[in-house]
């Protein structure tokens, strides 16, 4: 008879990985014997999940590439099952990507498995009805957003707010004031403003909506040469936060071909965050982890114009950016893309810069964003509703 607790977690993309992580690390806190297996990436494996099969490299996002991506995760899929029949879980916690994890959740309710997940599906920003499915697979659902418990309590739904992650995993790669100015000193930043490109962690983003972001800066620079007013204003520096080695080349082939100077850097997307006076960024978790250091960014989506037609009647939000959906009202300029224009958003980082009260505004905004998450440990909460839901099964 198997006493230790057996866990799977099932994660996709790089911030299920890195929320898969955060949970993985807090559950073996507080139950060291714990057997914690799953798929998902490196971090996951790194805070010590046996990960079956590797979900990152698979990420994307819109229909389209849902389905270029069908048959390798058909495949993840078929390696969960094994992994089920060779050693059933005690409880599985799918983390949000909802569109594998809602196939596995039902497959493991067949079975008797309870389901404890974390991140609840955007149902409050389109596809709304999905949540009626959602509901009968779940045994427990964690929420990491303030309003999300009150669509699911109408429903019977076992329900708890646990709050967001962001407040643990970005508190330890805070920056204190001389590793900033150590930071810069090995860029050799000088005297020119930072300003940092947030590509995201997908293949799909880097290929279509970076090179907006690359067009918009190379626009920025020219804007600032120009004004008289910039006279005694510093140069830019552009700082690359590259999440991926596989995507460097591609990378570098867009940053030679639309911006010219710019630094790239693997691995340091935190770092860059706290030394940009502005950050240019792809919509995604980034946005609210970019708001945790209270640095103003701009924000752009790029899709295309077969999405246009279908977006107003599957979008129930009025904003893309999770950071303007908190804050209820356009926090950071945000712009969603059907085009390749980037002038638009290049106007939107100039106003944020030279604009002192738009400045002061977007600081304050983000300090209420971030202050409404609630506080940290969101990690530990979400352990302890797996492990209470886990106990309460045997």
């Amino acid at each position: 008879m198997v006493s230790y607790p057996r866990i799977f977690i099932a994660a996709g993309e790089h911030s299920g990985d890195r929320f898969g992580a955060s949970l993985a690390e807090a559950l073996r806190l507080l139950s060291p014997d714990v057997r914690l297996t799953g798929v998902g990436g490196p971090r996951m494996a790194a805070a010590g999940v046996r990960v079956v099969a590797d979900t990152v490299g698979h990420s994307g996002m819109g229909l389209l590439s849902a389905f270029g991506n069908a048959q390798r995760w058909v495949r993840v899929f078929r390696n969960c099952i094994r992994e089920f029949n060779r050693e059933p879980p005690d409880i599985l916690v799918p983390v949000d990507n909802p569109g594998f994890n809602l196939r596995l959740a039902g497959h493991a309710r067949a079975r008797g498995i309870p389901v404890c997940y974390y991140v609840s599906p955007q149902v409050w920003a389109w596809m709304p009805h999905r949540i009626h499915r959602i509901a009968p697979l779940v045994t427990r659902m964690m929420t990491i957003l303030p309003f999300e418990k009150a669509l699911y309590d109408p429903l019977g739904v076992d329900c708890r707010y646990v709050g967001h992650p962001v407040l643990d995993y970005m508190a330890p790669a805070v920056m204190d004031p001389p590793a900033r100015v150590r930071f810069l000193k090995a860029l050799g930043a000088g005297d020119r403003a930072v300003v940092g490109l947030l590509p995201g962690s997908r293949s799909q983003e880097i290929r279509h909506t970076f090179p907006i972001i690359c067009d918009a800066a190379a626009i920025l620079r020219r804007s600032i040469r120009e004004r008289a007013e910039y006279g005694a204003q510093p140069d830019i520096l552009f700082l690359v936060a590259a999440t991926s080695e596989e995507h460097l080349p591609e990378l570098e082939s867009i940053l030679a071909a639309r911006l010219g100077d710019a630094v790239v850097r693997l691995g340091q997307t935190p770092q860059i965050m706290q030394v940009s006076k502005l950050c240019l960024a792809v919509s995604g978790t980034a946005t609210l982890e970019t708001a945790y250091f209270r640095t103003p960014m701009v924000v752009v989506y790029r899709t295309n114009k077969w999405a246009r037609r279908l977006a107003p009647r599957l979008l129930r939000v009025p904003h893309i950016c999770l950071v303007n959906i908190l804050a209820g009202h356009e926090a950071v300029p945000e712009f969603l893309k059907f085009d390749d224009d980037a002038q638009p958003v290049a106007e939107a980082a100039l106003k944020l810069l030279s604009d002192p009260a738009a400045w002061e505004r977007c600081l304050k905004d983000l300090d209420e964003v971030i202050r409404s998450l609630g506080p940290a440990g969101a990690s530990e909460r979400a352990a302890r509703a797996v492990l209470d839901c886990l106990e309460n099964r045997r």
